[in-house]
């Protein structure tokens, strides 16, 4: 339904659907397109540390996690693989509020348009014995890929979710040397992106981190958050946490 503010006039108060929306336009929306267009112009060239890539990211419930995986391999792989899929990575959510134990299938792309016809293709012929073996679909989103550090293997990994303001290419460039400069002491590797198409996510940035310890993840996360530089910078970019969830890598 619709959303309102309430306007207080002198002592009166009264519901104002147009203040709204107005609010939306002149500073909710051109923030975060602003944001999408810098992060599109960040994967616009090839250089140490960027990526030019797309991942599609579905989020997935199954109620047997061995007939997944059978399936996916069988016939969805084969598909998106054909379709210009680079890589596919399948992990299941350990730790992730009502999101623990779902299922996530994140295969990269260099084209949106590819990774929307090889999603087409892999749907049309996983979907209906997916669904026979349980597997129901809970999102599916777009990512940007924007920078990367180190390796995107491990045993397990964390995902985060924030909300700033938007920065330039070379920006994003210093912010993640200065969060991976603390978080490589717990983790082999970091890619950050922004949510392209992701529902109520669209322009939040993400930050996802690959590990073989957990408790050293865990350890290097806390040291980087109470670090004065990374609070600064932070604190600069109005940077604030909106979830955070740490999964186990099935394949």
């Amino acid at each position: 339904g619709p959303v309102y503010f309430l306007v207080g006039c002198g002592r009166r108060i009264f519901w104002c659907p147009t203040r709204i929306c107005l609010a939306l336009t002149r500073h909710v929306l051109p923030r975060v397109m602003h944001t999408l267009d810098l992060a599109s112009r960040g994967c616009a060239g090839e250089s140490k540390g960027k990526i030019m890539s797309y991942t599609v990211a579905n989020m997935l419930r199954a109620t047997d996690l061995s007939a997944f995986v059978e399936i996916f391999d069988r016939v969805a792989r084969p598909e998106l693989e054909a379709g210009g899929c680079n890589k596919i990575r399948i992990s299941q959510t350990i730790y992730g509020g009502e999101y623990a134990g779902a299922i996530t299938m994140a295969a990269d792309f260099d084209s949106v348009a590819a990774a929307t016809s090889a999603q087409v293709a892999a749907n049309t012929k996983a979907g209906p014995e997916a669904r026979e073996a349980g597997v129901t679909l809970v999102s599916r989103s777009l990512v940007i890929n924007r920078e990367h550090r180190g390796t995107e293997d491990g045993e397990f990994g964390s995902l985060m979710q924030v909300t700033s303001l938007p920065t330039s290419p070379e920006e994003y460039s210093a912010n993640a040397d200065l969060f991976w400069s603390h978080m490589s002491a717990g983790a082999n590797g970091q890619r950050f992106g922004v949510f392209s198409a992701a529902g109520e996510r669209t322009g939040r940035q993400v930050a996802v981190t690959w590990t073989d310890d957990l408790d050293a993840l865990t350890q290097a996360s806390a040291a980087m958050f109470s670090n004065p530089d990374v609070i600064d910078r932070m604190a600069q970019y109005e940077t604030t946490p909106v979830s955070r969830s740490i999964f186990r890598r099935l394949a």
